[in-house]
């Protein structure tokens, strides 16, 4: 194992004209502002997924998988959005999409970009379980998955590096940027705004490892927190960094005690199967 070099280096440089860059899928704004649509009908998200003969596949299969546990076998994205709802069909067409950006990657990098992935899908899964009903936040779901973009630039520009990173241990995740002269928060901002994605990506991307550097943190960004903290503790971490307790101020802004988290931490271990099995689904 490398040893981590303790001294900070100076930011490793990105060409963001670079083609290289990781580019957004066409069809994942259309998916995302459908989702954030108040009148969407189940044939409108029919149609929109069947452009897409792959992605019908992929989401047919996520929907039949035992992440459901549907008591029928689903045959179309139509009859799919009965059973699930629109909103449920269009985070999985979502994440269906985004599975192929993040593995889209050199293949020396390709298993970690996978261990990447599954945290990813495990934050969107545990955030989702904090919608509030008539509380008007960003999805919750899309939030999760996209908040640790910015470990893309690295698995993209510099893949040596990243495989580096991936199994340090003894450190926290701010330290080793530091000694590593990298930052997937600066660079998950950035990539956001470079997708045009709304402001609240580029807010959860640049500070969900540290939502109480804001004076007023948003609520999207404290639940976005939380859940990444849950995925580390059940086990869906993208590195092997030293996972710090969680913060008990943002419990308390939370309104939430410390009985009450491991109670979250104890019903998300109890969904970790269920987790795998839908990262398995999408990532076929």
């Amino acid at each position: 194992m490398i040893t981590v070099q303790r001294e900070v280096k100076k930011l490793l440089p990105i060409d963001w004209q670079n083609p290289s860059i990781p580019s957004i899928p066409s069809i994942t704004l259309r998916l995302m502002e459908v989702l954030n649509s108040d009148d969407t009908s189940p044939g409108e998200v029919s149609e929109l997924i069947r452009q897409d003969p792959a992605l019908t596949v992929k989401v047919l299969r996520a929907v039949n998988s035992a992440f459901y546990a549907l008591n029928t076998e689903v045959t179309s994205v139509r009859h799919a959005t009965v059973l699930l709802g629109t909103t449920e069909v269009l985070r999985i067409a979502l994440a269906s999409v985004l599975a192929e950006r993040f593995l889209d990657v050199p293949k020396s990098v390709k298993q970690a970009a996978t261990r990447l992935w599954a945290h990813s899908v495990a934050v969107a899964v545990l955030a989702q379980d904090f919608d509030v009903e008539g509380v008007e936040e960003p999805d919750l779901y899309t939030l999760g998955l996209l908040h640790d973009i910015g470990w893309l630039i690295i698995l993209s520009q510099v893949p040596d590096l990243y495989n580096a990173l991936i199994n340090e241990t003894g450190i926290r995740v701010e330290e080793l940027e530091e000694a590593w002269g990298v930052n997937h928060r600066q660079w998950g901002a950035k990539l956001s705004e470079m997708w045009e994605l709304p402001e609240p990506f580029q807010v959860v991307a640049a500070h969900h490892h540290d939502p109480l550097a804001i004076l007023t943190p948003p609520d999207y960004l404290l639940f976005t927190t939380l859940a990444n903290h849950l995925a580390h503790r059940i086990g869906f971490k993208p590195l092997e960094c030293d996972i710090e307790p969680i913060d008990q101020e943002l419990l308390q802004r939370l309104n939430l005690d410390e009985e009450a988290f491991l109670d979250m931490e104890k019903a998300a271990m109890e969904e970790k199967e269920r987790i795998e099995d839908l990262i398995a689904q999408l990532i076929h």
